[in-house]
């Protein structure tokens, strides 16, 4: 038989496999500039995208030490990809912060907490950035979201673990093994300043595959 045939059902299967990809939006900490040269951030954009299953954004960030919302939430809406309701919002540290606020105001498929917290913690650069001169909108971020998880590390020395189970788990309703609001606390890591995070992969794999494996619901 003529190649053709072969030929464009190889270009159908390319494009099918496309189309089910899942974006993934990578947001940085304070001060992480270049982007893919801090922590493990292009470490994790490398691991998922060769999954075949993601693609993964990450850019240096406008406003990169002091993250002000009112001028990364256009960037990441505009520039990343954010706005786009079928993508995973990955935000370490204060871009943690921006994660939870861009939930509170539209529809993702999910967030992944690295890091978090709700406050400036006393720190007059994070009080600048404006993320927390309001309260969060706990329920209205649980609402837009198809799933949210979280990870945090106990040896952290910048963002307390009280602090990271409070948000996680009290916050936002998160639980130890429950796929889709799931609370992942490591005890052997900090803040996460370094590759491998193996630990992330797993956790971005594990809520994404349930959503495919039963109607998507809110967490």
């Amino acid at each position: 038989p003529p190649p053709w045939p072969r030929a464009a059902h190889h270009r159908a299967r390319t494009m099918a496999s496309s189309a089910v990809m899942t974006p993934v939006v990578l947001l940085p900490g304070s001060g992480c500039t270049p982007t893919r040269e801090c922590n493990f951030y292009a470490w994790f954009g490398d691991a998922i995208e060769k999954t075949g299953r993601y693609s993964c954004t990450m850019k240096n960030m406008p406003d990169p030490h002091v993250c002000r919302e009112k001028v990364w939430m256009p960037f990441i809406a505009n520039e990343l990809g954010g706005s786009n309701p079928e993508c995973v919002v990955v935000g370490h540290s204060s871009g943690a912060v921006a994660a939870l606020r861009l939930a509170e105001r539209q529809k993702l498929k999910g967030i992944i907490i690295v890091a978090g917290d709700d406050s400036d913690l006393g720190d007059a650069n994070e009080r600048a950035s404006g993320y927390f001169d309001r309260p969060f909108d706990w329920a209205a971020i649980r609402g837009n979201c198809q799933f949210i998880a979280a990870v945090g590390g106990s040896l952290d020395d910048l963002v307390d673990i009280d602090i990271q189970r409070r948000v996680a788990c009290e916050c936002l309703g998160l639980a130890a093994g429950r796929t889709g609001a799931e609370w992942l606390e490591l005890s052997d890591r900090d803040h996460f300043f370094t590759p491998p995070f193996n630990e992330l992969v797993d956790l971005l794999e594990r809520n994404v595959s349930a959503l495919s494996s039963s109607d998507p619901k809110p967490c």
